[in-house]
């Protein structure tokens, strides 16, 4: 009796008018930045965080992760996907600056890895490449 009566009622919510859709967003005012904008480009500024074991380490940690595959162990574009027929990949850059640079956008059809690395990890994998190519004392 009571499943009949639960049937009943929910057969009776099948004529409610579907509800309105919403507005369209309203684009940002003009000159707006996202929250913690300022911060994350102070972060990624020159000359960056005090370069240590530890940074050297994550350095390590992520350019195993995310570089090697195309650039391989040693920087020198020696990787397993050239191996495999992909074209040459030309050497890292020793100068951090260059790697930030190349690590944020798409430089010569090189993957972004902005969306995939904080600030602190992206200066960990330049100064960690910095070392891997004699760039550094």
């Amino acid at each position: 009796m009571k499943r009949l009566l639960l049937l009943l009622l929910l057969a009776g919510c099948d004529g409610w008018p579907e509800s309105p859709k919403p507005p369209p967003p309203v684009p940002p005012p003009e000159g707006a930045v996202p929250l913690g904008a300022a911060a994350r480009q102070a972060a990624l500024a020159p000359p960056g965080p005090v370069v240590d074991a530890a940074l050297l380490a994550q350095g390590q940690e992520r350019y195993a992760i995310y570089c090697t595959p195309c650039h391989g162990p040693r920087g020198m574009g020696d990787s397993v996907v050239v191996s495999r027929g992909h074209p040459p990949i030309p050497p890292l850059p020793a100068d951090p600056a260059r790697s930030m640079e190349v690590i944020a956008g798409n430089h010569l059809g090189a993957h972004p890895m902005s969306d995939r690395l904080d600030p602190r990890q992206r200066w960990a994998v330049a100064r960690y490449v910095e070392r891997l190519m004699g760039g550094a004392p």
